[in-house]
């Protein structure tokens, strides 16, 4: 709705609550509508007066916009006593009204009369600047948040592509027969991540299949003394998940496990969604002497999960000498 629309109808509806108030006690709603109407240009001025110095929320100078208003408010109530005394009473009330111009009561009745409208006006106007206050702050919440969140994703990918071309790097330099699958693995997960990460959420089915793709990268890399072993129980393969939330579990998995361990590893995980609740859960045997240190990947995941799960999700880390296992829920339990 235009702004001069909303102003109209603000007043035409001011008008008729106002006459008929004033009418309503002698039911002459003929004179009342009229005595408001020709008052009706006075309030109109002096609340647009106040209204166009009325500074921002938070911003101006407070106290010379309340003595402005003040004046104001005085100025209004000498104009529209004079019109009342000399105009409207004369035509509609001259048998009736016998009071003085000077009169104390009239004059302080008319002031509040005045200032009451004044008030219902700012505060329409104050509760509105509030309201585009919050929803602008709310705004640049979300997208300070969005922001950070691709600067962690963005963090999080060339992170993954340096460890998985050093793989390759490396079955290059033996002329392994491995490394062209890899290559094919790799340019899989670049497409995930290229054109299919830039929302919000995705399916955690495509998150699934870029997982698979990854373990099976590394099954190349590692060969038979790795023993991987997953579990899928998924009520709604749709789930909503934020892309590549769980890629950084496995890297880290793989990296302090079986990139760091001269002997057979093992890495276990598991996968579980029914209704609003997910469960992931993944642990990776390792040497005693070797600790899985929460690198890029463990820290920014957890900043992740902070700015979208505030309060709704569980990141349990445990290690031992032998094993370092995470438990990751999504949900209230």
């Amino acid at each position: 709705m235009p702004r001069w629309l909303r102003h109209l109808l603000f007043w035409l509806i001011y008008l008729l609550v106002m006459g008929f108030i004033d009418g309503r006690y002698d039911l002459k709603f003929t004179r009342a509508y009229s005595a408001e109407m020709m008052e009706l240009p006075v309030r109109i001025i002096m609340v647009y007066a106040v209204l166009l110095r009325t500074p921002l929320l938070g911003k101006g100078n407070w106290w010379q916009w309340l003595v402005e208003v003040a004046i104001v408010l005085l100025v209004a109530t000498f104009i529209s006593r004079s019109l009342m005394y000399w105009i409207i009473y004369p035509i509609w009330y001259k048998e009736e009204y016998t009071i003085t111009f000077w009169n104390e009561y009239r004059i302080v009745y008319k002031f509040l009369d005045l200032a009451l409208t004044l008030f219902l006006v700012l505060s329409l106007r104050f509760t509105r600047q509030f309201v585009d206050f919050s929803i602008k702050q709310q705004q640049l919440i979300l997208e300070k948040t969005k922001a950070e969140l691709n600067a962690l994703r963005n963090q999080t990918n060339p992170h993954f592509l340096f460890n998985t071309l050093s793989n390759i790097y490396t079955l290059s330099l033996r002329n392994a027969p491995q490394t062209s699958e890899m290559v094919l693995r790799l340019s899989n997960i670049l497409r995930y991540i290229l054109y299919e990460c830039d929302t919000e959420t995705i399916p955690l089915s495509k998150e699934i299949q870029i997982i698979e793709d990854y373990i099976a990268l590394e099954k190349v890399r590692f060969g038979t003394r790795l023993n991987v072993n997953g579990h899928i129980d998924v009520q709604d393969p749709q789930f909503a998940i934020p892309p590549l939330l769980l890629l950084p579990l496995f890297e880290n998995a793989f990296k302090h496990g079986a990139g760091e361990s001269r002997f057979d590893i093992f890495i276990e995980w598991q996968i579980e969604q029914k209704n609003d609740l997910f469960k992931f859960m993944i642990e990776n045997s390792k040497e005693a002497s070797i600790g899985n240190d929460n690198g890029i990947g463990l820290k920014n995941l957890k900043r992740q999960l902070e700015l979208l799960y505030e309060g709704q999700y569980q990141l349990k880390i445990q290690e031992n000498e032998h094993l370092f296992s995470v438990i990751l829920i999504l949900g209230k339990t």
